[in-house]
């Protein structure tokens, strides 16, 4: 689980920074209308897509008796149900430029609906290596994908087109590129058959359920906006998400891939299941909770290094997000401990609390707000929903409110007084100029944001010495990086 975290973490890492370069570009040669329309066409797609959102790939990680006629079934259906999408999307496509009022949905639908159908024949022997937790392998195809399509197609296409066609060839060509690699990558070549979907099925309805609702918490919101605020507040409202998930849901999603094939494989030990989740969670608060609060506190400056000053609506977006992330993150890592002990209706009723909640509230708030009012909802809902999301926690392991309070404490401290120094130095510092001075001050208040939440957890930390707390668990890896590190000086230097 270790070492699938570290691959999962060192592809996110990666992969982030592909993304960060690509969007930086595209924001300063496209508009926020451009993305706005391509998100709205993707979403639209997307709805069709969740009616086959069975997550069958995890119900293969979790069929410990996996044989080929299982993974022949997933891609039988990944390949029909690909196909039936792309051809109901394209004969919906009309329909969607007539209820949005904008002819140039149709050719966008069509040429993301002809990705979809071709998608569907990608080699699900690729499953097999977060199954088998051969994660390094399964970084190296999801790197060289990334990379090919937004290196080598996205961005030179930007360039030379300066619209929002260079999107969707690069999503058409990264569809591409994904199949060849995927036989590539793995050498199973598998073949049309059902004989292995009824086993599956019987495990995957409650995901169906939980992925459907996903859907509805994640992208609804851009159906929404983009009907009483418009593509250009959809595309600003993309670009804030985007950048918003850096530094909490971009963290913890690798994380969560890599540790739920370990979940399953601890599911009859409960109490090591208890640990291990609490290790992982404890870390990973350790670290989320003063990114997106820091990146609340310098949203102006990052939208501003990053996207440049056309996409200043984006400002208030990404500190709300950011927040959000926070909790989303909490309810994703109870998500797949439920998984894991089978309790896939859990996740899917919390899930739906949300939906009922939120999506009301933007009903409401956008079209008196923009797209301040769906982050606003998103916001309020993660909030009401986080006591039920722990109490359902802790029907799958013992889980109780001090658990919550250990894992939060110090790094709440902590970014507290990382939020008071930095903007205490920001609005002491002069206001810059150009683009390289902005840089130079976000890069002293990060550092200097940095050195204050370490200061300051780790004097809470020395209060109580735990040994089972991520700190100390940071402090004994660090000493052993150090003395190897001395060692392997000390015997060359003879």
């Amino acid at each position: 689980m270790s070492r699938g975290v570290a691959w999962m973490v060192l592809f996110k890492l990666a992969e982030r920074g592909i993304s960060l370069v690509s969007t930086t570009v595209l924001a300063r040669l496209l508009v926020p209308a451009d993305f706005g329309l391509v998100v709205l066409a993707t979403s639209m797609i997307g709805l069709l897509e969740v009616l086959g959102a069975f997550g069958l790939d995890t119900a293969l990680i979790r069929q410990t008796d996996a044989t080929p006629k299982h993974f022949d079934a997933v891609w039988t259906f990944n390949v029909l149900f690909g196909l039936a999408v792309g051809l109901v999307a394209a004969s919906l496509a009309p329909a969607a430029g007539w209820l949005y009022d904008d002819a140039r949905l149709v050719p966008v639908i069509l040429v993301l609906a002809a990705s979809r159908a071709i998608g569907g024949f990608e080699n699900t022997g690729v499953i097999g290596f977060r199954r088998d937790l051969r994660f390094d392998r399964e970084v190296a195809f999801l790197l060289a994908k990334r990379f090919a399509t937004s290196m080598l197609v996205t961005i030179p296409l930007a360039f030379a087109l300066r619209s929002y066609w260079a999107l969707l060839i690069g999503t058409l060509a990264g569809t591409c590129i994904g199949l060849a690699l995927s036989y590539a990558f793995h050498p199973y070549r598998p073949r049309f058959s059902f004989a292995g979907l009824p086993q599956l099925m019987h495990f995957s309805k409650w995901i169906f359920a939980s992925s459907l609702l996903e859907f509805l918490n994640g992208r609804f919101a851009d159906f929404i906006i983009g009907r009483w605020a418009g593509a250009p507040a959809l595309g600003t409202f993309t670009a804030a998400r985007e950048i918003s998930r850096m530094p909490s849901s971009e963290v913890a999603a690798p994380v969560n891939r890599a540790v739920f094939p370990g979940y399953v494989q601890l599911v009859d030990d409960r109490d090591k299941l208890r640990r291990t989740y609490l290790e992982i969670t404890s870390m990973l608060m350790l670290l989320v909770v003063p990114a997106g609060v820091g990146l609340c506190v310098l949203s102006e400056p990052a939208v501003l290094i990053l996207l440049g000053d056309r996409w200043t609506a984006a400002i208030p977006l990404i500190q709300l997000l950011a927040i959000n992330g926070i909790l989303s993150v909490m309810l994703s890592t109870g998500h797949h401990v439920n998984l894991a002990v089978g309790m896939s209706r859990s996740t899917s009723l919390i899930l739906a609390l949300h939906v009922v909640l939120s999506i009301p509230m933007m009903l409401v708030f956008v079209p008196a707000r923009g797209a301040v009012g769906a982050a606003l909802a998103l916001l309020i809902a993660s909030i009401a929903v986080a006591p039920f999301n722990l109490f359902l926690l802790g029907k799958a392991i013992v889980f109780r409110a001090r658990d919550v309070f250990t894992m939060l404490w110090r790094p709440v401290l902590g970014s507290l007084a990382m939020s008071a120094g930095v903007l205490w130095l920001r609005d002491s510092l002069p206001q810059p100029s150009g683009l390289s001075t902005q840089i130079a001050n976000a890069g002293l208040l990060v550092c200097i944001g940095a050195v204050l939440y370490g200061v300051v957890v780790a004097a809470a930390w020395s209060l109580r010495r735990d040994p089972d707390s991520p700190e100390a668990w940071l402090l004994q890896r660090m000493r052993g990086f150090v003395g190897a590190t001395g060692a392997r000086i000390f015997t060359r230097s003879r």
